[in-house]
């Protein structure tokens, strides 16, 4: 079966991946347009592609497939500046990659007579990214664009699940949470050990194997078998040196205390209500 041609409109960080990604993977790629001037080294990277400044109009070309890639604030205007430029989209599939906005942000397009869905990637995506072997996407939209995106993702090496267009904030909220959060994490981190005069690097690259270790155990035991340390072993006397250690930076010891809040009732759904518990949640409550 043949590919369907493709056209991204915004070139910064998923748009740029995708075109990437999809020319690896034998998709022809026929135009791109972006709202800010294009690299040359980039456009001579892909010859056999149209690069544009600015949106598609009727004298240029598209593909059967229109993905836009534009921040979550200019879609609707993207959507409703193509609807002015173009009488009919009939025949065309036209999907964001939005992770808050459902397909409904491209309804304006659907009224021209394209088929709409979101096509969003649960990916920390950088300027350096070329593939999305192994990732997520979620989608919803029209069913028969569906199916095409995900034979899309299974050439990109990639998975895909549906949703409803009521899930996507919360999805969203989850996916800040497990990759933005992480981040911040790590910031945590960089604190604490600054504390013990521990090098926050040397301290970053110790510890990186031991989250990468952690994210395997949720993926293999899930989230309550694979909580491991004092919360889940009850151990007061570690909280209580760890909140002592931590009392002259209070933002610091004021996020520990909130987390661990958190961890004990993971704690009690791994082993029961203890004692233990009881009193550890008490410290973490204590001003």
């Amino acid at each position: 079966m043949k590919k369907p041609r493709i056209s991204i409109i915004g070139l910064v960080q998923v748009g740029n991946a995708l075109l990437k990604a999809l020319k690896k993977n034998g998709y022809e790629v026929i135009s791109v347009f972006n709202r800010s001037e294009i690299a040359d080294s980039q456009i001579e990277q892909y010859p056999d592609t149209d690069f544009f400044t600015g949106l598609p109009s009727q004298n240029t070309l598209i593909g059967e497939i229109i993905i836009v890639a534009v921040s979550d604030d200019a879609i609707y205007k993207v959507s409703n500046d193509l609807a002015g430029r173009f009488k009919s989209l009939k025949g065309k599939f036209v999907a964001h990659c939005s992770g808050t906005h459902s397909s409904k942000a491209l309804e304006v397009i659907e009224s021209i007579g394209a088929k709409t869905a979101s096509f969003h990637p649960m990916k920390a995506i950088t300027k350096s990214t070329d593939s999305f072997e192994g990732t997520w996407f979620d989608i919803e939209g029209d069913g028969l664009f569906l199916k095409m995106l995900e034979k899309i993702a299974i050439d990109l090496s990639a998975k895909t699940f549906r949703v409803e267009p009521k899930a996507k904030p919360f999805l969203h909220a989850s996916a800040v949470v497990a990759s933005n959060y992480l981040v911040v994490l790590a910031g945590l981190i960089s604190q604490i050990s600054e504390q013990g005069n521990v090098d926050k690097q040397t301290l970053l690259k110790a510890l990186t194997p031991l989250m990468e270790n952690t994210l395997q155990n949720i993926n293999e035991l899930g989230v309550v078998n694979a909580l491991t340390g004092p919360i889940a072993r009850g151990d007061i006397n570690t909280i209580q040196k760890h909140l002592k250690s931590l009392k002259n930076v209070p933002e610091v010891c004021s996020l520990y205390k909130t987390l661990g809040i958190e961890a004990v009732k993971i704690a009690e759904q791994k082993n029961g209500a203890s004692q233990a518990l009881v009193e550890i949640k008490k410290l973490f409550r204590e001003d």
